[in-house]
């Protein structure tokens, strides 16, 4: 009898194995595969013309708050930060829906323009990231009201960094500032935000 256990435990495998496989099959599996598989073909076969492509550029602000500082210590890390912000201002850039996987956007753009859709792209995301970075250094200088110029711009494009909608809430009730923070709030809801759950609920803390 002890013998027989391992032939009846692998029996055993073996018969939920297949029911699994069928389970899968009736569910419309392998036809799941089978379509991604097709749809994914058709994407790396789909060609299109650049110039004619309806794409929205995003267009950074031309009134952000930079400063001459004194090339002092106490100035390096807000003068980096800012200086990160001026060359990115120059280069196109997009931004594109996280929710997209690459064989959509292959189906939108073309499999010839991936690699240069996905360089304008990574040029929105280093331009808002530098925006966050930038306004931390202006934080840290107590320097609030430029702070606040700079989040806002992150805002308005709607960087997908959590910290910046912190921030600003942050700012928003030490200035006592409750209208702003439900107007914030409120937009957050309309965003396409990896981690929208956790911001609200930062946001919600200081109302």
């Amino acid at each position: 009898m002890i013998k027989s256990m391992p032939i009846l435990i692998g029996v055993i495998t073996f018969v939920i194995v297949i029911k699994i496989m069928l389970k899968k099959s009736d569910n419309g599996y392998d036809k799941s595969v089978d379509d991604f598989m097709q749809r994914e073909l058709e994407a790396n076969n789909t060609i299109k013309d650049f110039d004619k492509l309806d794409i929205n550029f995003v267009e950074p602000s031309n009134v952000l708050p930079f400063i001459d500082y004194e090339n002092i210590p106490t100035y390096k890390k807000v003068i980096k930060k800012q200086d990160l912000v001026k060359r990115k201002i120059e280069l196109d850039m997009i931004k594109i829906p996280s929710n997209l996987t690459n064989t959509e956007l292959k189906e939108m753009y073309g499999v010839n323009n991936f690699d240069k859709i996905s360089k304008l792209e990574e040029h929105y995301n280093s331009y808002v990231r530098g925006l966050f970075e930038w306004a931390e250094e202006l934080y840290n200088l107590n320097n609030i009201y430029d702070c606040k110029k700079v989040l806002l711009e992150a805002v308005r494009l709607e960087a997908n960094i959590s910290q910046v909608y912190i921030l600003l809430a942050k700012i928003y009730f030490k200035e006592n500032d409750k209208s702003s923070l439900t107007n914030l709030k409120n937009n957050i809801n309309d965003m396409d935000l990896s981690l929208k759950k956790v911001v609200l609920e930062e946001i919600e803390k200081y109302l």
